[in-house]
């Protein structure tokens, strides 16, 4: 039985954008048509627009390039980075009024919608080496002269949603604290039960750490980033170098659930019904705390036992011992309960209304808050949407205004769980669905000189069309040369890529809601670098200035590639999405799927002949076999129709255009039936064990948190060793691949009636 908690505090004054979209709808802000400028020269059609239409887009790409400056978005990134902002915290109110006020200036809607979300704040963390040589260990951060973001609102080092309680007892090193990891200490006779687990970041979410060392029986866990990763082994450490010095801290969530875990049927509103914390689901039981490598080395220096791994072995001058013990500590840590939990939070939402579909909308957003100053996470990727929003206006107000509506989002609580956005996306899932055509996502873009992307498999010809557009600023070639000489330096003997690789989504950001829950095309990219101030009070404006990217010139490339990319998709006579790319991609993945599952089969017929439940009868396993081989054909035939039908459609888009613009009647039913095509791969009944996910082609592993499953659905089947589920979820997917390739089928079949 449900129980509400009593009193919750009010969100605040500010009205909420939610309320506006549920009682009159984003409509109700849409101004009138503006009338495009006059043409100038463009080379060759743009994908999905005529001649005439190519050049009216270069006209605007050229104004919106020229608009985006590093002077500019320097000052909106260095006064959100100059103080820490936390979400559910005054400095993150500071942010958001920043947000709204800079749209304002532009002469932009702005408003921000107000949730009420469980994160409890700390209380206590405390660490103590209680033998040998009994010690309190510092584990804050301390502040820097050279630095004056690190002297103000010091975030205290903390996990969220720990659990609340101490420890007391001997340590066991589990290298990365992964499933593989706690196999090797059982092999070693080496028991987590009652104890506290020492593992180093990396290679997984935090949270299945803390997973996985609850299920064990740890008594507590500590979470520190190893020098070999991005310490001292790795450069100079702060402030001398970018690297994370010795009592350098990594925050972050360790919450294994979807959305706020409060209100899991419903959005996380004022007055909104909760579950009593005893009840929500992806909380830890067990503190966890995060501590810098100075402090882990203060317990493993007396740690004992076997030798760990020779792979187990980190950059502190030691050689690494799995325990237990001797060594002993004390872990604490307590946060927030009951009504003091809960904490407001709010999303911004500014609108550029579409002159000809107002109706469709792309949505670019970045989360706002972060766990400390946050130059790299995520106020590089929120002063990216603040001015990229600022170049739209000032072209709009040229007479540049896109064809469709863009919608400029900055999301709170990302980095307590994504909760923002995913409640955002929850409480008006309906329209976003019939709406929204792609999603583009800037989180922690800049800081370096290496470009990368990532997206969904229709929008990868996209991901890399749009760096042509942008110079680099060191190179002074385009974004897209520089990448692909990168990736061709890199890369071993024979294997030079024609093109950089563009890579898949998981989750761990904003464009989970869309893609994985609601099918929406998403694609996120951004200038890496070497760096360890992730999550910690040093990843501050001086950092970024030092290390990161002087004069910010690779936060304007950042801004002026999400520039092309929004406008192309917001301004085209017919969407640029790639679906016999999409196809190829696919079938790549279903290879390497039909691969594991052939060993699979093999390995089940290998037991024919054994004794007990794990044995297959001959006419079973005869019967499997079949149906995997069967389910593989089917999917492995839908592919190949679509990837002939998005190549027989992207010809038929190009003669359509070359012959000049569109009806737009005939651009609208072309452009419903591309979008269908995309929004094709959710499935109805969601992923096994996860009915909130419903993303077919790829979504994040739930047994690593950062790595990309493709298939998913398939793959985590077949992970349970259910060959029959596994070629049931195949040929789901096959079904959803023939409706895409119906309504690409259809969508030229729309081409086809308008030329007559």
């Amino acid at each position: 039985m449900r129980e509400r908690l009593p009193s919750i505090r009010s969100a605040g004054s500010g009205m909420s954008v939610l309320r506006g979209f549920h009682a009159v709808g984003i409509m109700a802000w849409l101004g009138a048509a503006t009338v495009v400028g006059p043409a100038t020269a463009q080379e060759a059609p743009i994908t999905g627009f005529s001649v005439r239409e190519s050049i009216r887009q270069a006209e605007l790409e050229t104004a919106l390039l020229d608009v985006i400056h590093p002077d500019s978005i320097g000052r909106w990134a260095r006064t959100l980075a100059s103080r820490p902002h936390v979400a559910g915290t005054e400095g993150q109110i500071v942010t958001r009024d920043s947000v709204i006020r800079w749209h304002r200036a532009a002469g932009l809607e702005a408003r921000f919608d107000s949730l009420i979300l469980y994160m409890p704040h700390p209380i206590l963390s405390s660490l103590e080496r209680t033998h040998p040589a009994p010690s309190t260990l510092d584990l804050e951060e301390p502040a820097l002269d050279v630095d004056p973001a690190t002297h103000r609102d010091v975030v205290p080092v903390f996990n969220a949603y720990s659990g609340n309680g101490a420890s007391e007892a001997e340590v066991v090193f589990a290298n990365y604290g992964l499933p593989a990891d706690y196999r090797t200490l059982d092999s070693a006779g080496v028991s987590v039960a009652g104890n506290i687990v020492l593992v180093r970041y990396g290679r997984s979410f935090r949270g299945i750490k803390a997973r996985e060392a609850e299920t064990r029986g740890a008594g507590a866990l500590l979470l520190y980033s190893d020098p070999a990763s991005d310490g001292f082994v790795r450069g100079d450490v702060y402030p001398d170098g970018p690297m994370r010095p010795a009592r350098g801290v990594q925050r972050g969530s360790i919450l294994n659930a979807t959305g706020d875990p409060s209100t899991p049927d419903g959005p996380s509103t004022a007055g909104s019904d909760r579950i009593p914390e005893e009840e929500m689901v992806g909380v830890a039981a067990i503190p966890v705390l995060p501590i810098g490598y100075g402090a882990a080395g203060e317990l493993l220096t007396y740690l004992g036992g076997p030798i760990a791994p020779e792979t187990w072995q980190g950059g502190l001058e030691m050689t690494y011992r799995l325990g237990p013990g001797p060594t002993r500590a004390r872990v604490e840590a307590r946060a927030e309960r009951g009504e003091d939990a809960f904490h407001p939070a709010y999303n911004t939402i500014a609108v550029l209304p579409g002159r000809v579909w107002p109706e469709e909308w792309l949505v670019i957003g970045a989360h706002r808050d972060a766990w400390g100053p946050g130059a790299i996470d995520n106020v590089s990727g929120t002063a990216g949407v603040v001015e990229v929003a600022r170049a739209f206006a000032v072209a709009a107000a040229r007479g540049l205004r896109t064809r469709r509506t863009i919608v400029f989002a900055t999301w709170d609580a990302e980095e307590w769980g994504v909760i923002g956005s995913i409640e955002w996306v929850e409480a008006n899932a309906e329209r976003l669905q019939s709406s929204v055509v792609a999603y583009v996502n800037l989180d922690a873009p800049v800081s370096g000189h290496s470009f990368g992307a990532a997206s969904s498999p229709e929008l990868k010809t996209l991901a890399r069309e749009a760096p042509r557009r942008v110079t680099d600023p060191i190179s002074g070639a385009t974004v897209f040369e520089a990448w692909l000489s990168r990736v061709t330096e890199d890369a071993r003997e024979g294997e030079v890529p024609t093109v950089p690789p563009v890579g898949d989504l998981g989750g761990g950001s904003d464009h989970k809601g869309f893609y994985q829950h609601l099918g929406i095309p998403c694609i996120g990219f951004g200038f890496g670098g070497r760096g360890g101030v992730y999550h910690s009070m040093y990843d501050t404006p001086r950092w970024m200035q030092e290390f990161g990217d002087p004069g910010y010139l690779y936060h304007a490339a950042t801004a002026r590639i999400a520039a092309v990319v929004l406008a192309r998709m917001a301004n085209a006579e017919i969407l640029p999405f790639d679906h016999s790319g999409l196809a190829a991609v696919v079938e790549e993945r279903a290879g390497q799927l039909a691969t594991a599952m052939d060993e699979a089969l093999r390995a089940a017929t290998a037991t024919q002949h054994g004794v007990g439940e794990a044995a297959m009868e001959e006419d079973a396993a005869s019967s499997v076999s079949a149906a995997v081989r069967s389910a593989l054909e089917e999917l492995e035939s839908g592919l190949s129709g679509l990837r002939r039908d998005g190549a027989e459609f992207a010809a038929a888009r190009e003669a359509a255009l070359s012959s000049g613009p569109l009806d737009e009647k005939v651009a609208r039913r072309v452009n419903a039936h591309v979008r269908e095509a995309s929004l094709s791969f959710a499935s109805e009944s969601g992923l096994p064990g996860d009915a909130w996910s419903r993303q077919l082609l790829f979504a994040s592993d739930p047994d690593n948190g950062y790595a990309t499953l493709p298939l998913p659905a398939a793959r985590l089947a077949l992970r349970a060793g259910d060959l029959d589920a596994a070629a049931a979820r195949v040929r789901e997917i096959a079904r959803h691949v023939n409706r895409a390739q119906g309504h690409l089928v259809a969508a030229r079949q729309a081409l086809a009636e308008g030329e007559r």
